[in-house]
């Protein structure tokens, strides 16, 4: 049995998964940029879309390496490498509505979208299901099996 003052059992456990959901949203400084994942390659890397219109090959750093999770279509903050251009590192990540605080304080363009565009949603428009069958061909006596018969 614990004595004094030693964790036991498992109500120490409660408030491991909290998250504070008032959170200050963190702001771009020099060397670092807005950018949108577009392809998630595995092992920690990623192809993003920056807000200053260059595409890159992004690395999760080491911190962030199982504990926090990036898919397609995050918003996230890329520390710039100077030797490098075209590699930057990811940061940070920002959840939709942290995402959309920054489009409304002007820190990401208008330009630069943050909803992911479904390819596919403008074809449910324009199927019309209300269209009738045509008529089958064939007649529906002949078709008739008798169960007997089998």
């Amino acid at each position: 049995m614990p004595k004094g003052n030693q964790k036991g059992g498992k109500k120490h456990k409660r408030n491991k998964n909290f998250t504070n959901e008032n959170k200050s949203v963190r702001i771009k400084e020099e060397g670092q940029e807005y950018a949108k994942v577009s392809k998630c390659k595995g092992n920690c890397r990623f192809d993003v879309e920056c807000c200053d219109g260059k595409s890159r090959a992004a690395i999760l750093c080491g911190g962030m390496r199982k504990r926090k999770f990036i898919n397609q279509g995050d918003v996230v903050l890329v520390s710039i490498r100077e030797w490098q251009d075209s590699v930057c590192d990811i940061i940070d990540t920002y959840d939709e509505s942290q995402a959309k605080k920054l489009k409304q304080e002007k820190h990401i363009p208008e330009s630069f979208k943050l909803e992911e565009d479904n390819p596919y949603g403008d074809l449910n428009d324009d199927i019309d299901f209300e269209s009738e069958m045509p008529p089958s061909s064939s007649d529906s006596s002949d078709s008739e099996v008798d169960l007997d018969d089998i």
